[in-house]
């Protein structure tokens, strides 16, 4: 694998001197003669001597596995299919149990590490033979131009999303798309009236027993599409590719998009996208009802009711064709001093696609590395800061971010000899494009938790958040209801939620109709034109589930503390403690904790380093206080049990919003 990286670089480095062509063909060797037969077999084929030019000028830096690496595999192969029948091809649990299937296949991969680490790659131009290649491209014209959907996509468009014979690198190449082509090709996208999308849908809906391992065995590579369907599991990278061999096999033009590294929670995630008429459709790889949802979510605005909030620092889209940029074009930089995702020249910014871009300009404050020309924004997860883009340091320190993604946090850093570096403070680029920075300037406050990881806590928080959709309030006069204040018609999510109050008259008491006999919530807050109530009592009793969760806590103005309990008369009173026309009910959600035992500790971010506040012990009160906390900076609370390469996510004070996670 170095070695392909190491030429990956040198290609960086040459391609603007020479011709794309007679590059690729010196760096063909011997193989040289077997990429001229094709050029020699369409040189008098119009659109098919272009598409073989596209294919052999951008082969550079493509590579897979080679095929006596295939043959050692098969012994993985054989014992990961022989788990799989033992257990009916049923993994336990909606991500594997540790006990079942899962297990044997993580043992599988361990026994198996040595193996699995020493795969050697093949550089396709040195072995990709012409017969292939000519395969490959007669059968994507004929499929481009039978698909009703696809025929008048641009030739641009055909070349990058149809034609490739590699969908991704380290791939082997085969005949899969051969395959899929005589499964399929008498079926989709050939007739007049239907829609792309429903066909898309039922051609998928045939291949949903393909489903996400639950992260059991990623070490074991998944190189073949006929793999793939032997394991019948892999993860979200595997089923993409796996899409993308299927479908433009049948004329449609697909590709792979990926987030390096979210905003706002851990690891990165990739999907698939189509592009028709110009336009593309992302969509989720493994079957799911709801797949075209991704410009909604991905859309660094709206919130998913199931996912909680997704912010996307950069979107990138994989491709055939080369796109050298930056500092991997850059001569005078070595590649150990470039993050992995920039010496990957096939791929292309299209975050535009998905949200609005901002550039983001500062000016470094941290001395750089000797001989450092470029400058990288990182976002946080599992303990790292990550890379997500890169920018050109000029004179006096400045550098300009070009595309990024807004409500997110972010840190520049350099990056020398395989790491980070950091280059300033912390910041966060707010939703309308203000920078609010993350630093400690004196502030000191007191810090309430109960969770870690603030947005994928979401799911297990789901049954909480949708309990006070559809509660009605209303004000009280004499002790009797009068009038409807607000009827809550959607669901909570991980913040403080507010919706407006339409009345003109002024009530003490309110009323809090639930929908059923089971109250959850972290706080509810009250509003007139002139800010939050202060002092609002409940006069209802809540049979509450903990002696730490009871009615006082809904008002207490800490939204760490929280009340989850039984109300038989199933509906809740407030006293406001004097008449007010209210404008607006403000609502946190409950919370389970993650904080009922063991050792925690809170840092924050301290110019190039976290520094420790302190250490807590869980006492099961559901969350821990620190005093004397600098609330202006980024903070992160660390369980003690685990270390820094872990789940727990940072967060930021807000005033009136208290802790904002990040």
């Amino acid at each position: 694998m170095k070695k392909i990286v190491g030429l990956f670089f040198v290609f960086g480095l040459v391609s603007c001197q020479h011709g794309a062509m007679e590059q690729a063909l010196e760096l063909a060797g011997d193989n040289r003669k077997e990429l001229e037969k094709v050029l020699v077999h369409y040189q008098d084929s119009g659109l098919k001597y272009d598409a073989a030019r596209f294919l052999i000028e951008n082969m550079p830096g493509s590579y897979g596995v080679d095929s006596v690496s295939l043959e050692k595999l098969e012994q993985v192969y054989q014992a990961y299919d022989e788990i799989n029948r033992s257990f009916g091809y049923r993994r336990d649990g909606d991500w594997g149990d540790w006990n079942g299937w899962g297990k044997q296949i993580d043992d599988l991969a361990q026994r198996h590490s040595r193996l699995l680490g020493t795969l050697s790659m093949a550089m396709d131009l040195r072995h990709v033979q012409s017969d292939y290649l000519i395969q490959e491209i007669d059968r994507s014209f004929q499929a481009w131009q039978r698909n009703v959907y696809a025929k008048n996509a641009s030739f641009d468009d055909f070349c990058e999303y149809v034609l490739p014979y590699r969908r991704m690198n380290g791939l082997v190449t085969d005949h899969a798309r051969d395959t899929f082509y005589h499964r399929h090709s008498d079926k989709y996208y050939i007739k007049e009236g239907g829609h792309w999308l429903e066909e898309t849908d039922s051609l998928l809906y045939e291949y949903q027993h393909l489903m996400h391992s639950g992260f059991r065995g990623t070490r074991i590579p998944v190189l073949r599409a006929e793999t793939f369907e032997r394991f019948r599991y892999g993860l979200c990278m595997h089923r993409c590719w796996y899409n993308s061999v299927l479908l433009s096999s049948l004329g449609m033009p697909v590709a792979v998009d990926f987030v390096p590294t979210w905003g706002n929670r851990n690891n990165s995630h990739t999907w698939n996208v189509l592009m028709i008429n110009g336009r593309s459709y992302a969509f989720e790889a493994f079957w799911d009802n709801d797949r075209w949802k991704y410009k909604r979510i991905y859309n660094n605005r709206d919130i998913d009711h199931l996912w909680g909030r997704f912010r996307l620092p950069k979107v990138y889209r994989y491709t055939y064709s080369n796109h050298i940029e930056g500092p991997v074009a850059d001569g005078k930089v070595s590649k150990e001093d470039i993050p992995l995702l920039f010496l990957n020249v096939k791929k292309k910014d299209v975050s535009a696609e998905y949200f609005e871009p901002h550039d983001v300009t500062l000016v470094l404050t941290e001395p750089a590395p000797e001989d450092a020309r470029y400058a990288y924004l990182a976002v946080f997860g599992s303990g790292q800061w990550h890379p997500v883009q890169w920018g050109r340091i000029e004179k006096g320190g400045s550098v300009t971010f070009r595309g990024m993604g807004k409500d997110i946090v972010y840190l520049p850093v350099y990056y020398k000899n395989g790491g980070t570096v950091p280059a300033g403070s912390p910041f966060k680029l707010e939703s309308d494009g203000s920078m609010t920075p993350l630093r400690d300037d004196g502030t000191r406050g007191c810090v309430r938790l109960r969770i870690l990881r603030g947005t994928p806590a979401c799911r297990v928080n789901n049954f909480y958040f949708n309990l006070p959709r559809g509660t009605r309030w209303v004000g009280l006069k004499g002790g009797r209801p009068d009038k409807e204040l607000l009827v809550w018609k959607d669901s909570l999510t991980l913040k403080y939620s507010e919706a407006d109050v339409m009345t003109e008259s002024s009530y003490r008491y309110v009323r809090m109709y639930l929908r059923d006999d089971t109250l959850s919530m972290g706080e509810i807050s009250f509003h007139t034109s002139e800010g939050k109530i202060p002092s609002v009592k409940v006069l209802t009793k809540v049979n509450a589930f903990s002696p730490y969760e009871g009615a006082d806590k809904l008002t207490d103005s800490i939204e760490a503390t929280v009340c989850y309990g039984i109300v038989p008369g199933k509906y809740i009173d407030f006293d406001l403690g004097a008449e007010y026309k209210l404008t607006a009910i403000g609502l946190y959600p409950y919370l389970k904790t993650e904080l009922q035992e063991g050792d925690f500790e809170l840092y924050y971010w301290d110019d190039t380093r976290w520094q420790s506040v302190g250490r807590k012990t869980a006492t099961g009160k559901g969350f821990l206080e620190f005093e004397d906390v600098p609330t202006k900076s980024l903070m992160l609370l660390k369980d003690c049990s685990k270390g820094w390469n872990s789940i727990e996510r940072p967060f930021i004070c807000k005033e009136g919003e208290n802790v904002c996670w990040e």
